[in-house]
């Protein structure tokens, strides 16, 4: 005779089989319809279909977590710096298309130590302003003192240094003298030998220079009409010497008509000691019309030279 454990039951009962619940009752709905009298539908307790087993209940619960999980882990997850393929907004001001930014740009979180950076070597850094190296200002520039070894004299009618060779006093046909008597604003008009080809030698005037080295001469031009300012041209000799005779080393001639009021860069010469200018006398003073009474200028003359 079989014995059984204390712990097992005598007897088992199993669920019933929905299905064969379900032909049953069909099975029994064909008799209650053969004889004539179906009975009234069977009422489900209200509420009965939404109602789920419990293992059912746990299963979908945990399926809904899983779920809302994955969710919470995709959208945190665009804001990793490690994902390559993330596109993140510029933190520089770099605007594209109005603005082309650096090749590199710097770290800000190690290119700013502090929050006083200067903001002009922010916007260097950023390639927006190009980067400015502050130079050591130049000493300062002394324009009266000349240059070592350097000369510079004026000569001319109340000058000194100045000769009239052959002056003399005739009205408008002599020589003339016009200003104040002092350096700068006197100047004497010599009177023309009447030939554009020939001079006097006899009249003519005369600046003198005790320099040696190279020398850059320049003429006054005075202001004044065809009587007191008008040569076209006026010519000058210079000599290497004290005073004038035997061959000039140079010469140069200055339109008076058309420099009047101007200081006119005559060229350079180089002195051995002594330099002499000499305004000559040739040109014509008349026309068609009769005498004009046209006159040579004869004003300062600097020379500016260096040993």
């Amino acid at each position: 005779m079989p014995t059984h454990s204390p712990e097992e039951p005598t007897e088992r009962h199993l669920a019933p089989d929905p299905a064969l619940m379900e032909a049953a009752r069909a099975r029994g709905r064909e008799r209650w319809a053969a004889a004539g009298d179906l009975p009234a539908p069977e009422e489900k307790p209200p509420g009965r279909q939404l109602k789920l087993k419990p293992r059912i209940a746990v299963i979908v619960a945990v399926a809904a977590f899983l779920v809302l999980a994955a969710v919470v882990a995709v959208t945190s997850g665009g804001g990793s710096g490690d994902a390559g393929t993330d596109t993140a907004q510029p933190s520089h001001s770099y605007v594209p298309g109005l603005i082309t930014p650096p090749e590199a740009l710097p770290d800000e979180s190690s290119s700013a130590p502090s929050n006083s950076m200067n903001p002009t070597l922010a916007s260097s850094a950023l390639g927006l302003i190009p980067p400015t190296t502050t130079q050591p200002a130049p000493p300062p520039v002394d324009n009266n003192r000349a240059p070592s070894g350097a000369k510079s004299l004026t000569m001319g009618p109340g000058c000194g240094g100045y000769t009239g060779v052959g002056s003399y006093r005739d009205g408008r046909k002599g020589w003339v003298d016009h200003g104040d008597g002092k350096c700068g604003s006197t100047f004497v008009s010599i009177p023309m030998s009447g030939d554009p080809r020939r001079d006097d030698p006899s009249a003519y005037a005369q600046w003198t220079f005790s320099v040696s080295g190279t020398c850059e001469v320049s003429v006054h031009v005075p202001n004044g009409n065809l009587e007191e300012v008008g040569g076209n041209p006026t010519v000058y000799y210079v000599y290497d010497r004290n005073g004038v005779g035997g061959t000039p080393m140079a010469s140069f001639a200055i339109k008076q008509v058309e420099k009047r009021g101007q200081w006119v860069s005559a060229g350079k010469f180089k002195s051995s000691g002594n330099l002499t200018v000499q305004l000559l006398t040739r040109g014509q003073d008349w026309n068609n019309s009769g005498p004009t009474y046209a006159h040579h200028a004869a004003s300062a003359i600097k020379a500016d030279c260096t040993a």
